[in-house]
């Protein structure tokens, strides 16, 4: 179920053969040995075991009379929600949760509703967008931040961005709030995604689906925690519940993107133009961390695989693992990066120091 655009931005154009990608297809194809590239049953059965652990959290949470219990509920719920975030939620709108597109657009659609956040409006930020013209300046909205940070070198200066790289824990920790709570919101009434980038206005089903999403994430994930506990505890969970979730999805997303090894390519002409082909854009604007911590693999949902994810992103994200190394043989072959940080405390001082230099009061040079 990759999104299909009723309306696409404004074409930037990859010039290049598309010889490693077609190359890299190929062999990966050939790795699998005629196993289905989506709907695995190992993310099937990942998914359902994420699902009890977010529904079990939530359930006990409203449940159990410990206050302390409670507030520990909230942290396990928030992780949960990441979860479903990374594992399912993420896959099911890629198309690669089954290969019926019936069953992907109903998960997707009961994923979103549990987080609240709006389907349509993140697949076209995500599959449109950042897919597609990933770390270009004005139209990957990952770069977008509303003024309160400066992710990449294209982005003009302000004394605002000085020390963003100790202040960008506040903003993280609000993030998915300001998604569910504002941002969603501003994009539907607006049709904007940014200042840079407008939205195909949404049919009157998408609407519905809008609408009717945010009510039941608002009747049983807010309201009726408040109908069955102190609204004292609610409001000290909720707020766990909020920084855990903005903390843990942002510092998995921004690992991939926004680190020192990675491009950030400017686009010239008209129409704007990216001397290459896509798949080589792809390598060197993404970075993989960590591929080899089992536990990484699992709670992430492949996105520390975020280069394999990005050259097959309807892919079940359970392949990803094994098909690193034909990915990595070929980007070695054909001159490529294959950016790849062993550790994970790895990306993130590489993020940290990227935006301090950001930040800095002298403008980094472009490219990074």
């Amino acid at each position: 179920m990759n999104y299909q655009p009723k309306y696409r931005p404004e074409r930037v154009v990859f010039e290049g053969p598309g010889e490693f990608l077609s190359t890299v297809r190929a062999r990966v194809r050939n790795s699998l040995a005629g196993r289905a590239a989506g709907g695995d049953p190992r993310l099937q059965r990942k998914a359902a075991l994420v699902a009890v652990w977010f529904l079990g959290s939530f359930v006990l949470m409203l449940s159990v009379k410990s206050v302390w219990l409670q507030l520990a509920l909230c942290f396990s719920y928030a992780l949960a929600a990441s979860a479903v975030g990374f594992n399912i939620f993420h896959d099911a709108n890629h198309g690669a949760m089954s290969s019926n597109h019936r069953v992907n657009m109903t998960v997707a659609v009961l994923a979103s509703t549990v987080l609240g956040a709006s389907r349509y409006l993140w697949n076209y930020k995500h599959n449109v967008l950042h897919h597609r013209l990933t770390n270009i300046h004005k139209w990957d909205d990952d770069l977008e931040t509303r003024g309160f940070l400066r992710l990449t070198p294209h982005q003009n200066w302000k004394p605002r961005y000085n020390g963003q790289h100790l202040f960008v824990v506040i903003l993280y920790a609000v993030n998915a709030f300001e998604l569910v709570f504002i941002k969603d919101w501003v994009q539907y009434f607006t049709l904007r995604i940014n200042q840079h980038q407008r939205i195909p206005a949404m049919s009157r089903s998408e609407q519905l689906e809008f609408w009717a999403g945010k009510a039941v994430y608002l009747a049983i994930f807010v309201a009726l925690p408040f109908a069955l506990l102190p609204a004292g505890h609610v409001v000290v969970g909720f707020l766990i519940y909020q920084f855990t979730l903005g903390l843990s999805l942002a510092l998995v997303f921004s690992m991939a993107h926004q680190v020192e090894s990675v491009d950030f390519p400017s686009v010239q002409g008209a129409p704007p133009t990216i001397e290459e082909e896509w798949g080589a854009h792809q390598m060197r604007t993404t970075a993989n961390f960590a591929n080899r911590n089992v536990g990484w693999n699992w709670y992430s949902g492949g996105l520390n695989h975020q280069i394999e994810h990005h050259l097959f992103p309807s892919m079940s994200h359970t392949h990803y693992a094994a098909i690193g190394r034909v990915v990595r043989s070929t980007a070695n072959e054909f001159g490529l990066p294959y950016n790849h940080f062993e550790t994970y405390g790895a990306a993130l001082h590489s993020h940290y120091c990227l935006l301090r230099r950001l930040g800095a009061r002298e403008k980094s040079a472009p490219g990074v």
